[in-house]
């Protein structure tokens, strides 16, 4: 039996909204209800969310604010927030972050059809929509005003989501469809799950005035209050989560039940400065993250520049991973994939730095029985077509050039990134406050007030009060991460410069992969071995070349000038990567264990740790922040209290 608040994966499958006018008034016929008031819905969204919150008076003395809605709809609540808080707030290092929960989200082509209407949100309706992602479950944490304003846009059932959330709200929004057309969303157990994101003192507005939902308010620590409604509405309701004393609450704070409000309530930093050793992609990326939201960075790497080691690779592949279950790592590697492409624009859009070609993926099935697996995940879980589909095996020989027999998947939205590049471009962003520290080999670091990283000779290279560390293959080098269960696997890639395919073919992959187009050649990859030789094998070459001829069994590879490169891989022993505190001391952080897939999962890994740091909404599910927990191998990992 499916408990309320727990994850199903048999839930995945989100389901668009259908819409219809009527009168001028947008209804949604599933609820028999309408969107907004027929009265106006940006002046319904002023009267009662903004001002019944007390905004935007009280974000003026809030550098950071967060906001947590019940039912996106078609943002309007959203857009409306955005709009007076970019008109209001001038402060550079401010900050707001809106949390919102659909099931039954709008099409990209309906979202713009319903927008069209309201000329003086035109220019976040429009950001809203260039970012809009492909309509599957989970958080998708949009970032926009040069990451000033965040959305975390939770797809699927409140009921299941809602305890799956960590953020620190100052204001809430109780928005959805009348209780009695959409009675779960203003179940108990949601308001209950409402007042666990809610600081002391953050207050609520809705429109509703339904006894059972202002007992509810009330039994969960609010105080409400009925207020002149908007339109033809007599009342609206207003509440301010301040039943429960300060102290009290306090108290019932703790990082297992809501790390965010934990981070709140903590001992303030010193400092917003942080050292990061390790200038691979893990470590650039969370270097920007943290630059982005005002720190002070000194980053150290051995080499003499970033992306030197298993991040040195031409190409890597863009794509997420499927399962029929929808397992913890699928469930991860959608919501990275899709974080890696949001980062991807915002360092392109600042930089220009960035080569990557999003020309698809396309994961070749081996036999009838893989393409019989294939076919099966697509049906069981709905996916929108622009997230991934089924190619029979004509389409896909037509799209890949590459005799199919059985056909494959097929990710639009994937395709390959130069790593080196979007270490530079991330560089480049956070310039300002990062200073890197090159051919800088970090021997020891202790902990003493803040944290210490020394040189060979003893010497204190620099200090402050987060260390993270992004050591990729290297976490036998220091002791407080050589306990971790990190194994190093070795991978070899092959570059050939006579690229046979056409222009815009899709990375292949199958048994390994191809990559075309890139202006250093084919690259054909990779092996993958506990050989830990630096030096290319000429059997690994071979290895290569064969799955080269298996995409193209007429190409003559005999002659070829070809290339090799070799990386080391640490994979931790579940295969997930390991991101979060060290149960090694306070403030220390690593974002290791990325094995093969540090190119999708390393952005996620960033924006985890900023918002651990911050106390903001966090990018992903408790399930999902548990299972990649250093802490999960000794230490016992946290549990919620559902």
């Amino acid at each position: 039996m499916q408990l309320v608040g727990q994850y199903n994966a048999e839930m995945t499958t989100i389901t668009p909204a259908e819409i219809r006018f009527e009168d001028g008034v947008l209804r949604a016929p599933a609820f028999g209800d309408v969107y907004h008031s027929a009265d106006g819905g940006v002046a319904q969204s002023t009267h009662v969310f903004l001002k019944g919150n007390g905004l935007p008076d009280r974000w003026l003395h809030s550098p950071v604010f967060q906001i947590l809605e019940t039912g996106f709809g078609i943002g309007l609540n959203f857009l409306v927030a955005w709009n007076a808080w970019r008109n209001t707030v001038t402060a550079a290092n401010a900050r707001l972050h809106f949390v919102s929960f659909e099931k039954f989200p709008l099409r990209r082509a309906d979202l713009a059809r319903v927008l069209r209407p309201y000329p003086t949100l035109a220019p976040q309706a429009e950001a809203l929509l260039g970012a809009w992602p492909p309509l599957v479950a989970g958080f998708h944490q949009l970032s926009f005003e040069q990451g000033r304003v965040t959305l975390t846009l939770v797809l699927g059932d409140i009921q299941e989501t809602l305890p799956q959330l960590a953020m620190a709200a100052d204001a809430i929004f109780l928005d959805g469809f009348s209780p009695e057309k959409n009675p779960q969303m203003w179940d108990d157990w949601v308001l209950r799950h409402v007042a666990r994101q809610a600081v002391h003192q953050a207050t609520l507005a809705t429109w509703c005035v339904a006894g059972v939902v202002r007992r509810s308010l009330e039994a969960h620590g609010f105080t409400v209050q009925r207020h002149p409604g908007f339109g033809r509405k007599r009342e609206r309701l207003e509440a301010r989560f301040d039943r429960i004393p300060a102290e009290a609450f306090k108290q019932m704070v703790t990082p297992s039940r809501n790390p965010a409000l934990a981070r709140r309530y903590g001992p303030p930093f010193a400092e917003r400065h942080a050292l990061v050793v390790g200038a691979g992609i893990s470590g650039c990326l969370v270097a920007e993250r943290l630059a982005r939201h005002g720190w002070q960075i000194d980053l150290f790497d051995r080499h003499a520049s970033p992306a030197q080691e298993a991040s040195g690779n031409p190409a890597g592949i863009l794509r997420p991973v499927l399962s029929r279950d929808d397992n913890l790592a699928s469930r991860l590697g959608r919501a990275a994939f899709f974080q890696t492409l949001h980062t991807l624009t915002h360092l392109q859009d600042r930089t220009g730095m960035i080569r990557y070609k999003q020309c698809g993926v396309l994961v070749l099935a081996q036999d009838e029985a893989e393409a019989a697996l294939q076919r099966s995940v697509i049906a069981r879980h709905d996916y929108p077509q622009d997230y991934v589909q089924f190619l029979e095996p004509s389409e896909a020989q037509r799209l890949s050039g590459t005799p199919s027999s059985w056909g494959g998947w097929y990710f639009p939205q994937g395709g390959w990134l130069d790593p080196g590049s979007l270490c530079a471009a991330a560089l480049a962003a956070g310039a300002s406050q990062i200073r890197a520290h090159w051919n800088t080999d970090v021997a020891r670091i202790a902990h003493s007030g803040a944290w210490r990283v020394f040189d060979a000779r003893g010497q204190v290279l620099a200090e402050a009060p987060i260390l993270i560390l992004a050591l990729g293959a290297h976490a036998e080098s220091l002791p407080q991460t050589a306990g971790l269960p990190l194994t190093l696997f070795r991978g070899q890639i092959t570059q050939i410069a006579n690229d046979p395919f056409p222009p815009q073919t899709p990375v292949l992959c199958q048994d390994g992969y191809v990559i075309s187009g890139l202006e250093s050649g084919l690259c054909v990859g990779a092996t993958y071995d506990s050989d830990l030789t630096a030096q290319p094998s000429a059997a690994a070459t071979q290895e290569n070349l064969a799955r080269l001829k298996r995409f193209r069994p007429d190409w003559v590879a005999d002659g070829l000038a070809t290339a090799d490169r070799v990386g080391f891989r640490g994979t931790s022993r579940d295969r997930m990567p390991l991101v979060g505190a060290l149960p090694a001391g306070d403030g220390l952080h690593t974002v290791m264990g990325m094995g093969s897939r540090g190119l999708v999962w390393s952005s996620m890994a960033a924006a985890l740790i900023i918002a651990e740091l911050e106390g903001t909404p966090c990018p992903l599910e408790k399930d999902l922040i548990r299972a990649i927990a250093p802490a999960r191998f000794g230490a016992t990992a946290p549990t919620d209290d559902q």
